[in-house]
């Protein structure tokens, strides 16, 4: 239990302590569109990205990862054919340790799922970071409707504790493109929170590219 406290203060302080260089920001992204919570699944726009935030971020798409690379999506796409929705969990140090929240695995399966079937002809791509990524290979695991998975353009993966393991056959190949720093080492699934685990802003951009690479707008 101590450790796990220990892990757990380790990680907030680490988040609050992220330096933000605005000046990248502004060179990556001429707007921002994007905050720490966002539900769009019901607007059925042609491409839908179903995403789930990392450990102890706040929202339900937190801000390290998720926001600047939806941000970075909508300029190459356009906003009006991105719709983004954040998987609700409680995204904790235990959710962690237990491979990836499982009420939280299970919602992002009912998520893609209910994308689907809502939007008809929606475009899906599944994303997550670090405790996240967890939630996008468990619950496109639980995913048992191949044609759901069929539609599934792209996945992407930032700081992924789960790296180099497959996805279910149904997900295409070539879909899947993770990014895990060399000196991560959350994407060696251990427990160590260091600064490049909380930079993947920087990939913000080819993440988008791969996507809009990978759908028809």
């Amino acid at each position: 239990m101590k450790s796990l406290i220990t892990a757990a203060a380790l990680f907030g302080a680490l988040v609050r302590a992220l330096p933000v260089d605005h000046s990248v920001e502004l060179t990556l992204h001429r707007r921002e569109l994007y905050g720490d919570t966002s539900d769009e699944l019901d607007l059925c726009r042609p491409v839908t990205l179903i995403f789930a935030r990392g450990t102890v971020e706040p929202g339900n798409v937190g801000l390290l990862a998720g926001p600047p690379f939806f941000d970075a999506l909508s300029d190459i796409i356009g906003s009006d054919n991105l719709a983004v929705q954040g998987v609700p969990y409680s995204a904790s140090i235990l959710g962690y340790l237990e491979q990836g929240d499982p009420a939280g695995s299970q919602t992002f399966a009912q998520l893609t799922t209910l994308a689907a079937r809502t939007c008809p002809d929606t475009q899906l791509v599944l994303a997550g970071y670090s405790q996240g990524a967890q939630l996008v290979h468990n619950g496109a695991s639980q995913i048992d409707d191949v044609a759901i998975l069929a539609r599934v353009r792209a996945v992407v993966l930032f700081g992924d504790p789960f790296d180099g393991r497959a996805f279910p056959a149904g997900i295409a190949d070539g879909v899947v493109r993770t990014f895990c720093f060399a000196l991560d080492l959350i994407c060696e699934d251990t427990v160590v929170v260091d600064p490049a685990h909380l930079s993947y802003s920087v990939d913000a951009v080819p993440a988008a590219a791969f996507v809009a690479g990978k759908v028809d707008v």
